[in-house]
């Protein structure tokens, strides 16, 4: 296989890995967080009176389209640079 292509595999790996952790710890400390921590989860926050349980399930919105727009942009540079070495392999 291509040095080049095994170059973009493992960047690709190397990216999208430590983002899948991440969601992944994201949205799994909100139950998380409720569940070892329930008093401070439902004190008000400084957003209009929520919960910090609300806030924080109401800021799993926007990191979800963040994250979204991520892969999205990422995956445009990885397929753009696919298509470079497919041109450069038919030639």
């Amino acid at each position: 296989m291509d040095d080049r292509l095994l170059y973009l595999i493992r960047g690709k790996k190397r990216l999208m890995v430590p983002a899948f952790v991440l969601a992944l710890l994201f949205y799994f400390m909100l139950p998380l967080s409720l569940i070892f921590f329930p008093e401070v989860m439902n004190r008000p926050s400084f957003v209009m009176g929520l919960t910090w349980a609300w806030l924080y399930a109401f800021l799993q919105i926007p990191m979800t389209w963040f994250m979204g727009w991520f892969y999205h942009v990422i995956s445009k540079r990885f397929e753009r640079q696919m298509e470079e070495i497919i041109q450069e392999e038919l030639l």
